[in-house]
C-alpha cells in the first residue's frame, strides 16, 4: 500500500507513532493527521519494532541471520523516512508487519530482509543495483519480484494489472518465496483497509478475492484463504456480510447445547476405544457459506455445513479408526464422505470430510487428520521451511514447483499478459476434481474440466490430436464435465486438429494456452479451412441449416461483426477469435424459425405493424419489441422512419413528455411471419461451460442467436444474447427453458433503463 506524506496534525496515530519511534530509537518525525474516514485507526501490532522482531527470529535463525535482519530494517527505515499510512503511522510499521507475518511461517533470512524492504524499490529512488550490492542478488530479486509496474504505461488499469501480476507469477516459478512476501504485504494491507477512502475498497477486496486468496488456497495456506475471503467479502459486500455472519451466530447460539452434546459425546467414545483424539470446534469460513448459497441457489437453513468439528488424530490409521466411531455414533448424510487421506488435494491437503446427522437432526461436517496433516492444511508451502526433514512437507514443496513450472509453460503459449492472465485465474481456484487414466494413474483437475482439458494434462500432443473420448468405458462427448473417480480414455487421431470452439468448455489455463498457440500456428489459408469445417461440423451436430445460407447472409452476418468479407470472418473462427457456433446460428437465422422455411422472402412482403401509411418501420434495439407486446410508434419526420417501441420502454416515458404529437398507438400485422429480434440478459456462474448449452438450447427451441455481448459487473459474469422469436409465447417458452440450465442464476428479458432509472448497488461505491 503506498505511503502517505501529508502533512502534520495531532491525533491518536501520532501518539501511536510516537510509542513506535521510541521503541526502535528514533526521533518522532513530523506527522500527517489521519482522515475522517479512517474510522478503523491502524493499531501496531506487539511485534511492531526491530527489537522484538528480532528476539522472534533469534528463536529459530542465527545471531548472524538476525544481524542482517537488523541492517535490513535500518536501510527500509531510512528509505522509508519522513512517509506515512493512510491512518498516520510511520509507513516502517507496514514493512515490519510483513517482516512479522513472514517470521510466524519460520521464513529465511532472505524472505524477512526482502519482506522489511519490498517496498523500497517502489517507493523509493533506491535501484535494484544498489540493494544487490549491500544485500546480495538472492534478496534483491525477491523485493523486485513482488514490486509493481508502476513506472511503465498501459492501455488500461486491467492490462496494468496483468502486466504486473504476470511479472509477479515469473518471478514466483523461479523462487515461490516471491508470492509469500505477497501474500504477507496483502494479508497486512486488507488488516488495515479501514484506513483506505471508500471508494478504492472495493476495488482492493475484489482483487483480493480474484487473485491473492485463490493463490493462497492453491500453496495449501488455508488460514490465509481464510483471512482474505473473509476480509475481501466484508469490504465487497458489507451488509451481506452482517448479515450472515449475524446469522451464523445466532444459529450458534440456538444449537449450542445441541453442539455441547455432539462435543462430549464424540470425545467421551474415542477415549472408550482408545483412540487419543483432540474433538475441536470449527468456525466454517463466511466467504465459504455465502459462495455455497450463491452457487447452489439455496437459503441459510439449506447449508448443511454451517456447524463443523475437527478432530486430531496421532495417526493415519486412527483417521479411519474415528471416522468408524463417528458413524457408530451418528448417521452420516449419504454422498457427504470425502477421502482427501487416499488421495490428497494438489496443495498437499488431507483429511477425511462427513457430514452427520446429530441430536435434533442437526446437520454436522467431522473433518478428521493428523496433527502432521494438519500443519500441512494451515502453514501450506511454509511448511517446507517449518519441517524441513518430513518427507510429507518436501513432496508438498515438489507438487508446488511443478505447479510453478507449468505456469511457465502457460506463458510460453499465451500471446499477452491479458491472455497469461485470463489462463491462470481458470487454474488458481481451489476445487478439484479426481480421475483415473487407463493405466490408473491419478490426474488432478479442476472443478468442471473435461475430457480436453485431461488429454492435454497428459501430453499437449495428446491434446492436440485428440478427437473424441470414452469415459468408464462408453464413448461421451469431449465438453461433458468430469466427475471424482472416472476413468478417461483419450481417442487419439493421426494429425493435430484442435478445435477452437474447445476454448468455451475447458477449464485449465494449460489446455486453453496450448489451443490458442496451435491456432496462432496456422497459416492464413488454414486458419480459413479450419473455420469451414467447423462450421460445418457444428451445422451436422446442431442440425442447423448451413447449406441455405447464401451470398447475402454472408454479408449481412460479415457487417454485423465488423468483417470486410467472408475469409476474414472465417479466419476469426478459424484462430479462435470467433465462436462458430454464435456466428452460425446469425447465419441460418432466416431459416430457423418453426414453420417458416421462406421466412426471408415473407419478410420482405410484409411488414410486422399495420397502418404505417408509406413509412419505414424499424423496430427500436433499446426495447426490442416482439408480437403480443403493446406498442407505440415514434414517427421522425426528417427520415420518414417510425420507430416501434413497447409502451414500457424508457424512452416512450421520456419521449410523450417532450415530443407527444410524433407518438401514435400501433397494432402488430398478424400475417406478418418474420421473426423478431429481442435480447435477454442472462446471468452466469460458469460462463466458459455455459456458453455451447445456451445455443444448443435455443436451437431446440426452433429459434436462434443473432447477437452476442458478455461483460463481468461485480464480480458476475453477464451475457446479453440477441435471439429470434416468432411472438412472445415461444419468447417464453425459450426463457423457461434456459432457466433449466444449472449455471444460469438469472435470466430476463432486456429493457435498457435512462440514466436516471438505471438500478444501482448501494454497496458498491465504484
Amino acid at each position: 500500500m503506498a505511503p502517505n506524506t501529508a502533512t502534520a496534525g495531532k491525533s491518536y496515530a501520532q501518539k501511536a507513532a510516537d510509542l513506535f519511534m521510541t521503541a526502535v530509537g528514533m526521533k518522532s518525525a513530523t506527522k500527517p493527521e489521519p482522515k475522517e474516514d479512517a474510522f478503523a485507526e491502524e493499531k501496531l501490532n506487539p511485534v511492531a519494532s526491530a527489537n522484538l522482531l528480532a528476539e522472534r527470529c533469534r528463536q529459530y535463525l542465527s545471531n548472524s541471520d538476525v544481524q542482517k535482519i537488523r541492517e535490513a530494517f535500518r536501510y527500509a527505515d531510512q528509505a522509508h523516512l519522513g512517509q506515512f499510512r493512510n491512518s498516520g503511522a510511520p509507513y516502517i510499521t507496514h514493512p515490519i508487519a510483513v517482516a512479522e507475518i513472514l517470521a510466524s511461517w519460520h521464513m529465511d533470512a532472505e524472505t524477512i530482509e526482502a519482506g522489511l524492504m519490498h517496498d523500497v524499490l517502489e517507493d523509493t529512488g533506491i535501484t535494484k543495483i544498489e540493494m544487490s550490492e549491500k544485500f546480495g542478488v538472492k534478496v534483491a530479486e525477491l523485493v523486485d519480484g513482488v514490486s509493481k509496474l508502476d513506472k511503465l504505461k498501459f492501455s488500461s488499469n486491467e492490462e496494468a494489472q496483468a502486466e504486473s501480476f504476470h511479472k509477479m507469477l515469473l518471478a514466483m516459478s523461479r523462487d515461490v518465496r516471491v508470492i509469500l512476501i505477497k501474500l504477507a504485504d496483502r494479508l497486512h494491507n486488507m488488516r488495515t483497509l479501514g484506513a483506505v477512502k471508500q471508494h478504492k475498497k472495493f476495488r482492493i477486496a475484489k482483487e483480493t478475492m480474484d487473485i491473492y486468496a485463490p493463490i493462497a488456497s492453491r500453496l495449501g495456506l488455508f488460514s490465509v484463504y481464510r483471512e482474505l475471503s473473509d476480509m475481501s467479502f466484508s469490504y465487497m459486500y458489507p451488509i451481506r456480510y452482517r448479515v450472515l455472519e449475524k446469522k451464523v451466530a445466532e444459529s450458534r447460539m440456538r444449537k449450542k447445547n445441541a453442539l455441547d452434546q455432539i462435543y462430549h459425546e464424540t470425545s467421551d467414545r474415542l477415549a472408550a476405544r482408545k483412540i487419543r483424539g483432540d474433538v475441536q470446534g470449527k468456525n466454517k469460513s463466511l466467504w465459504r457459506i455465502y459462495s455455497k448459497m450463491k452457487e447452489r441457489k439455496i437459503r441459510f437453513s439449506e447449508v448443511l455445513d454451517v456447524h463443523s468439528f475437527r478432530v486430531l488424530v496421532p495417526t493415519r490409521d486412527d483417521c479411519y479408526r474415528a471416522l468408524g466411531v463417528i458413524h457408530e455414533l451418528y448417521k452420516p448424510v449419504p454422498g457427504r464422505f470425502k477421502d482427501f487421506v487416499a488421495i490428497p488435494k494438489a496443495n498437499g491437503y488431507q483429511s477425511l470430510h462427513t457430514t452427520v446427522i446429530g441430536p435434533g437432526g442437526l446437520m454436522v461436517e467431522f473433518q478428521i487428520r493428523t496433527g502432521e496433516m494438519h500443519h500441512i492444511c494451515e502453514d501450506g508451502i511454509t511448511a517446507h521451511w517449518l519441517y524441513r526433514d518430513r518427507n510429507t512437507s518436501d513432496q508438498l514443496q515438489r507438487n508446488t514447483m511443478d505447479w510453478l513450472n507449468g505456469l511457465l509453460e502457460i506463458q510460453k503459449q499465451s500471446g499477452t499478459s491479458l491472455e497469461f492472465m485470463e489462463n491462470i485465474k481458470v487454474d488458481i481456484f481451489p476445487d478439484r476434481v479426481y480421475v483415473f487414466s487407463p493405466r490408473g494413474r491419478i490426474i488432478q483437475l479442476p472443478k468442471g474440466s473435461t475430457a480436453v482439458d485431461f488429454a492435454y494434462q497428459i501430453h499437449t500432443d495428446l491434446g492436440n490430436c485428440t478427437i473424441g473420448c470414452e469415459i468408464n468405458g462408453e464413448t461421451a462427448p469431449l465438453t461433458r464435465e468430469l466427475k471424482n473417480g472416472e476413468m478417461i480414455n483419450i481417442i487419439k487421431g493421426d494429425k493435430p486438429t484442435p478445435n477452437p470452439s474447445w476454448l468455451s468448455s475447458v477449464r485449465t489455463g494449460k489446455a486453453r494456452a496450448e489451443i490458442r498457440q496451435y491456432m496462432r500456428s496456422l497459416s492464413e489459408e488454414g486458419k480459413i479451412e479450419l473455420g469451414s469445417k467447423l462450421l460445418e461440423r457444428s451445422s451436422k451436430s446442431h442440425h442447423l441449416p448451413y447449406s441455405k445460407v447464401t451470398n447475402e447472409d454472408w454479408t449481412r452476418v460479415c457487417k454485423a461483426n465488423g468483417f470486410t468479407d467472408k475469409n476474414a470472418l472465417l479466419d476469426a473462427i478459424g484462430s479462435g477469435q470467433k465462436d462458430s457456433l454464435l456466428l452460425l446460428h446469425q447465419l441460418t437465422a432466416p431459416y430457423t424459425l418453426k414453420g417458416n422455411e421462406t421466412a426471408t422472402t415473407v419478410q420482405q412482403s410484409q411488414e410486422p405493424v399495420l397502418a404505417l401509411k408509406g413509412q419505414i418501420c424499424k423496430l427500436a434495439p433499446c426495447c426490442t419489441p416482439a408480437m403480443d407486446d403493446v406498442i407505440i410508434g415514434h414517427y421522425i419526420a426528417g427520415t420518414n422512419t417510425l420507430h416501434v417501441h413497447r409502451k414500457d420502454c424508457s424512452h416512450v416515458q421520456r419521449g410523450m413528455r417532450t415530443d407527444p404529437e410524433n407518438w401514435r398507438d400501433l397494432q402488430w400485422n398478424s400475417q406478418y411471419k418474420g421473426g423478431y429480434p429481442v435480447k435477454l440478459d442472462i446471468e452466469l456462474t460458469n460462463t466458459h461451460a455455459t456458453l455451447e448449452r445456451l445455443t444448443s438450447m435455443i436451437a431446440q427451441q426452433h429459434s436462434s442467436v443473432t447477437g452476442f455481448a458478455m461483460s463481468q459487473q461485480n464480480g458476475v459474469d453477464k451475457v446479453e444474447l440477441t435471439i429470434l422469436v416468432g411472438d412472445t409465447k415461444h419468447l417464453q417458452k425459450i426463457i423457461n427453458a434456459i432457466r433449466t440450465i444449472d449455471t444460469v442464476r438469472l435470466v430476463s428479458r432486456h429493457l435498457e433503463s435512462t440514466p436516471a432509472m438505471k438500478p444501482v448497488d448501494v454497496e458498491i461505491d465504484e
